[in-house]
């Protein structure tokens, strides 16, 4: 097998604003004017010439702003950039970007793609995925296996626009340097070149916000092979997997991400800045039948008068379900069913925005239908509140990666 092992730090290109966001003006800013010059295909303004805002729209020619001299602590603030696109938390942020922007339009709508050099992109992952006040063996960990996806660049997810990633949770989270920290830049200086291996593979090492006690193996959540160091695992010291998920959601087992190792009233601290508070280890959603009629009946496009029966049919090792059936009745009488094969329309169909996870139980009872659920996110990988766990009761960042993805090695590539 090939290595895909690259032996210098590479350029990235980061999706900022995508044409899904149907953006037909930005607005940068400067905090510094000087320190860039802007080039468009007709002229070439000097850095004395770069104002200190900037409005570009889709009737302007193509533009390269360039970094013409290096200051970290100074860089152009993308405004109004859209985060956590079709999730429960989407809302708009202001990101301060190091490197450079390309400007283009793509179907009639705004690209902006932050060029940047790997290393500066993941000091500010690192603290868009969670706090600056992590602990140092979370930022390690978090800043590795963000390092490994994207070099194994296994997804490719937006290659069609010419770019490694975009700035959101449908890759990883990128907010700019405005969260940066001493601490946070330490980190990737600590790790630089730092990757997860498997088989002499950079690994394409996947993560979410909590694992619920156990993670979940790839293969139930996305079309893909096994992969063993993205194989299922008990985030803790229980072993026991022959789980009764009749009774898992009403427990509160030993595990990393859970109660005992990380209270959620002190959470908010070391989650990032567009997560919500919440309940990411247990969680319940209520819905009386109307209210659950009323989205249901939007996002499959049909008039439901009545929901008849919810029932899952298959799970993963991690409770995740991968395969669920809806009856139900439209407005002339006729009952249909509708089968839900994949965890991501299961969450996006069964909740108003988007369910926390595809990890419950689901409880109909008179007039209400209702959901309680373990972990937040697809389980697969790095579970990044058991991490913090593990962090936060002296586990080293190797003894977090080699729990969450099994048989592999670290190698520093540069």
């Amino acid at each position: 097998m090939a290595s895909n092992l690259p032996q210098s730090e590479p350029i990235m290109r980061i999706g900022i604003i995508l044409p899904i966001d149907k953006q037909k003006i930005v607005t940068i800013s400067f905090s510094d004017p000087s320190l860039y010059e802007i080039e468009t295909l007709d002229r070439q303004n000097p850095s004395c010439k770069t104002p200190d805002m900037l409005n570009v729209s889709v009737d302007d020619s193509e533009m390269l702003i360039t970094k013409i001299i290096e200051d970290d602590n100074q860089g152009m603030t993308i405004h109004t950039v859209p985060a956590g696109r079709g999730f429960h938390w989407e809302k708009t942020i202001d990101v301060t970007l190091p490197g450079n922007i390309e400007i283009s339009t793509h179907n009639g709508w705004l690209l902006l793609t932050n060029v940047v050099p790997l290393e500066q992109y993941l000091a500010c992952v690192a603290v868009s995925e969670m706090s600056g006040a992590c602990p140092p063996a979370l930022r390690e960990s978090q800043t590795i296996t963000a390092r490994s996806w994207i070099l194994a660049a296994a997804e490719n997810k937006h290659s069609d626009l010419n770019l490694d990633a975009c700035n959101d949770d449908c890759c990883q989270r990128y907010q700019g340097f405005s969260q940066m920290t001493n601490a946070s830049r330490k980190t990737s200086i600590d790790t630089k070149g730092i990757v997860l291996t498997y088989d002499n593979q950079i690994c394409d090492a996947r993560y979410s916000k909590s694992c619920g006690g156990i993670s979940e193996s790839a293969e139930n959540i996305w079309d893909m092979p096994h992969t063993p160091y993205l194989s299922s695992i008990v985030d803790g010291s229980e072993t026991d997997l022959s789980i009764n998920w009749d009774t898992w959601f009403d427990k509160k087992p030993n595990a990393f991400c859970g109660p005992h190792f990380i209270d959620e009233k002190h959470l908010h601290t070391y989650l990032g800045n567009v997560d919500k508070e919440g309940h990411y280890f247990r969680w319940s959603v209520k819905y009386s039948q109307k209210e659950f009629r009323t989205f249901f009946s939007e996002k499959i496009q049909e008039n439901v008068t009545n929901i008849l029966k919810i029932e899952a049919l298959s799970r993963g090792e991690s409770g995740r379900i991968n395969n669920v059936y809806l009856d139900y009745q439209i407005f002339d009488g006729t009952l249909k069913t509708l089968n839900i094969t994949n965890e991501y329309d299961i969450r996006r169909l069964l909740h108003p925005s988007f369910l926390y996870s595809s990890c419950f139980k689901i409880i109909m009872e008179n007039d209400n239908i209702k959901f309680m659920g373990a972990g937040w996110g697809h389980g697969v990988g790095l579970c990044q509140i058991g991490a913090l766990g593990m962090a936060l009761n002296d586990y080293k960042t190797e003894d977090i990666l080699l729990h969450y993805f099994k048989h592999t090695k670290l190698k520093r590539l540069y």
